[in-house]
């Protein structure tokens, strides 16, 4: 346990020349998906007006969620170009029919918006983690201890979580002990299976505060670095 915490702590003084920063922020998967596909302005402002400004401030991001970041996006992918196919298959059927020459076109049109955003949704793994890298750690040492734990939290039905969120909730646990007395921990997540009683009752014991609203995360944020 000793050299699992010294591990994560190593990591994070190194990301702020030596220091511990005196407000933590751990992020789930789909943070990072709401940043990349500019889908929530809390996040868009958290990342990119409050994070450059405060290096007493560091968001943490799991390893795992950078690979579920890169597996949820092509499933975005594939689902826009799916539709994407039907609409283009759907537009030359209704060419038959008189009378529907403008919702052919418009249908054409929205064809061609699909293609921008499927591009645009291809490029976002790597482009935000090479934007985010420079604001945030990603961390990505390998910690035995988190797997292990992982393990038998997602066996146990008294959590209710599987492999990946197990691991996300053992990081969060770690870093709360890491950080015991010298860091303000938070934790946000929109995924409500982390709302169970076992995970939030464990996260309290160790001071970290839950946020499955950014908007209430980014508030307690402001509060805290006022």
């Amino acid at each position: 346990m000793d050299s699992t915490l010294g591990t994560i702590r190593e990591e994070i003084r190194k990301n702020r020349e030596g220091n511990i920063p005196t407000l933590i922020l751990v992020i789930d998967t789909n943070i990072l998906a709401d940043h990349a596909w500019a889908r929530d302005n809390n996040i868009t402002y958290l990342i990119e007006e409050i994070v450059p400004d405060h290096p007493e401030f560091l968001i943490v991001v799991p390893h795992i969620c950078k690979v579920e970041f890169k597996l949820i996006t092509r499933e975005e992918v594939n689902a826009w170009n799916t539709l994407q196919q039907e609409i283009k298959r759907r537009s030359k059927d209704l060419e038959r029919y008189k009378g529907f020459e403008n919702l052919c076109k418009r249908l054409r049109e929205d064809a061609e918006y699909l293609e921008v955003l499927i591009n645009k949704l291809k490029e976002a793994p790597k482009k935000e983690i090479e934007i985010l890298s420079n604001l945030m750690l990603f961390f990505s040492e390998n910690l035995p201890l988190q797997y292990e734990m992982s393990y038998y939290i997602s066996k146990d039905p008294d959590y209710g979580l599987i492999f990946e969120d197990a691991l996300v909730f053992s990081f969060v646990k770690l870093v709360g002990d890491a950080l015991k007395d010298e860091s303000t921990v938070l934790f946000l997540t929109k995924d409500r299976d982390f709302d169970v009683k076992r995970v939030l009752e464990e996260l309290r014991e160790r001071n970290i505060e839950v946020y499955f609203n950014s908007g209430a995360c980014l508030k307690r944020i402001k509060d805290i670095l006022k």
